[in-house]
């Protein structure tokens, strides 16, 4: 396999809070060729197998975007979901494919005030190649929070949000190479020796799958747009007006503990919401069950999240008063518990307003 590879490597010491005694650093290394270890060339089996021959030309791509907690031989030592504020530096990774002496740009964003932390920009190679980019912890220590990193150039974006905790980070082996992870404890010793792979992960409950599920109406007179976690409705009421309502919800987080709190935003905002005899009403709900049943069915085990205002069913229409009205409410109930309902549970977002909307997300237990 003839390879084309520049490594996009850069180190930075960034003060998010305050910016006294902070310092820039950056530097760079070319690698030698993909397949030079038994681990690369287990990546670019793993890469051919999945994606196609790299070498063949096409439209850019940008594959595999993800943090890690280290990188050996430009391999991730394993995949991170959320990081200890412990942490000394944040590794994002990626591969790109048909770019052309491209620049890519990378940049990383805190979400909790929406604040650009940093952004790389480096040029590719001719075809392909994977990128590193660290993060590398401010003299006053990380905020914790939300935190994402923008991946763009040549005309295309990807994107990938970790979050920052006051505990233990949070890692799954590195899915390209079938659930292992690459032993780094050799590289940090000297040993030159072939790297091992082993199997640790994070005890938990892992997001898997994510399924969209939607139904039609046959009323003309309604009308959705339905995209994952934004649903907006619109009918023509008796008389002619427009009845509009938007549900907007938080996704849920890729990990969590077991029985850790699961907390969901959800804002509804009407327009005419109650045109004289009109009787439309936008109901939603977010409810946990097993995940091997019919998306129209459930368990006795079911439970719902829940808002200390609106309860389980969050609703808009005719009840509510006419004009612009908005309303949000926080729903919370905890995951289940270690190994529960046989290994895997689903959240499911339901949204009722003239016809059925869900969405499932699928978890399952690993450690």
């Amino acid at each position: 396999m003839k390879t084309k590879l520049v490594a996009l490597v850069a180190m930075l010491i960034l003060c998010i809070v305050a910016l006294s005694g902070c310092t820039d650093i950056s530097d760079s290394y070319k690698p030698g060729s993909f397949g030079a270890t038994e681990e690369e060339q287990q990546i670019v089996d793993a890469v051919t197998e999945k994606y196609g021959d790299m070498t063949a030309s096409g439209e850019p791509r940008l594959l595999e975007v993800m943090m890690t907690s280290s990188t050996v031989n430009f391999i991730p030592v394993d995949k991170v979901l959320k990081y200890s504020k412990d942490s000394e530096e944040l590794y994002a990774w990626f591969i790109y494919d048909n770019f052309n002496y491209d620049t890519i740009s990378v940049e990383w964003i805190y979400l909790d005030n929406d604040y650009s932390i940093y952004t790389f920009e480096s040029e590719t190679g001719e075809d392909f190649g994977r990128g590193t980019f660290i993060l590398e912890q401010p003299d006053d220590g990380w905020p914790l929070g939300e935190y994402r990193v923008i991946i763009s150039g040549a005309g295309i974006e990807e994107s990938v949000n970790f979050e920052i905790i006051d505990g233990s980070t949070v890692s799954e082996p590195f899915d390209l190479l079938g659930g292992a992870t690459i032993d780094s404890h050799k590289a940090e010793f000297g040993n030159t020796g072939p790297s091992t792979t082993s199997s640790s992960v994070t005890p938990g409950w892992y997001l898997t799958t994510v399924e969209d599920y939607g139904d039609e109406s046959d009323d003309e007179r309604y009308d959705v747009d339905y995209k994952r976690a934004n649903v907006w409705t619109s009918i023509i009421g008796s008389k002619g007006e427009t009845v509009q309502v938007r549900t907007i919800s938080d996704e849920p987080e890729d990990f969590y503990a077991a029985q850790e709190e699961i907390v969901i935003n959800v804002r509804k905002e009407g327009l005419v919401i109650a045109p004289g005899e009109g009787g439309f009403e936008d109901v939603s709900n977010i409810c946990i069950d097993m995940a091997d049943v019919a998306i129209d069915r459930g368990t006795s085990s079911h439970y719902y999240l829940e808002d200390k205002t609106y309860g389980s069913f969050f609703s808009m229409g005719w009840r509510d008063v006419n004009g612009d009205d908005v309303k949000e409410g926080t729903f919370k109930a905890n995951a289940p518990g270690e190994n529960a309902f046989g290994g895997s549970f689903r959240i499911m977002y339901t949204y009722s307003n003239g016809a059925h909307y869900r969405t499932n997300y699928i978890y399952e237990w690993k450690e």
